[in-house]
């Protein structure tokens, strides 16, 4: 068995992305990891190079600054890496997302014995979401707890819309099984300008001006003063430790995980379930869970 790694990552460094910890993650899983550079206008190209390991493959491709639909040119770019992969299973990764290294052992297991079956066309990571600082993790309604994040590797199989999921040629929901891996995701973790500049340029992508000058104009502190966040009291990967350690802002909600106004009642709701039952409502599925 084989696995290949995949990603894309563009002005990463402009953006401040983790976008070096992400690719060095997949490595000890990985038997290859294709890192498709799209042209930037930062050093992001040489900060792959550095990384320096001869399982990383670089593919340098164009960036059409025109298309701005649905967040289409971020699949556009997952998919040109993903038909480099020559492995059996594909395991994507974004550039703030980073996988834990307690999380190799299970999702080798788990390609291993699904590698015979071709029912399993993917699995599912878990996810940990952080909100507002490197020490708070979201508790909420309506964030996505679980994504396909490893594909066999198969002509048919793509990604789609803004890179989030994956789908079959003809549109359908891929076939999964879970696999044990649990992913970080950094992308509201980091300071709070930083944050802002990024979303800025993320909506640009989506083609919606007024998106894009409603989360430029957001107060300096940036972050909502109300999501559900409660303390993470876990281990980040390895290949973090350095980012998290040199993080000096915090962030504190006004929100209780459980208030019951008004304004929170279904996301209260919603959060009761999850606690007593482990069932997350109010989450859009990019997959069909099959046992």
């Amino acid at each position: 068995m084989k696995i290949s790694g995949f990603t894309f990552i563009r002005n990463g460094n402009e953006l401040a992305y983790p976008f070096v910890p992400a690719i060095r993650s997949l490595l000890p899983l990985c038997d290859e990891v294709i890192v498709n550079v799209p042209r930037s206008t930062d050093d992001t190209l040489k900060s792959v190079q550095q990384i320096g390991d001869a399982k990383i493959r670089i593919i340098e491709t164009e960036w059409d600054d025109t298309q701005r639909t649905a967040g289409r040119a971020l699949s556009h770019h997952t998919n040109l890496a993903l038909n480099e992969c020559r492995g059996d299973w594909c395991v994507y990764i974004q550039g703030d997302e980073v996988l834990h290294e307690d999380s190799i052992l299970p999702m080798r297991a788990a390609m291993e014995a699904e590698m015979a079956n071709p029912a399993v066309q993917g699995l599912l990571v878990d996810y940990t979401h952080f909100y507002g600082s490197y020490w708070t993790e979201v508790y909420s309604f309506g964030w996505y707890y679980k994504e396909v994040r490893v594909v066999r590797r198969n002509a048919g199989i793509h990604s789609v819309g803004d890179a989030q999921g994956f789908r079959t040629e003809s549109g359908e929901k891929l076939r999964v099984k879970h696999s044990g891996g649990r992913y970080f995701h950094y992308g509201f973790a980091s300071e709070p300008d930083t944050v802002r500049t990024r979303k800025v340029n993320l909506t640009k992508l989506y083609g919606d001006p007024k998106a894009t000058q409603e989360v430029a104009s957001r107060p300096p502190r940036f972050y909502a003063d109300d999501q559900k966040v409660r303390a993470f009291k876990g281990t980040h990967p390895d290949v973090m430790r350095d980012i998290v350690a040199a993080a000096t802002w915090t962030y504190k909600s006004r929100n209780p995980l459980i208030r019951f106004r008004r304004d929170y009642f279904w996301e209260d709701i919603a959060l009761l379930i999850k606690q007593c039952t482990g069932i997350t409502l109010g989450v859009h599925k990019n997959y069909r869970l099959i046992r």
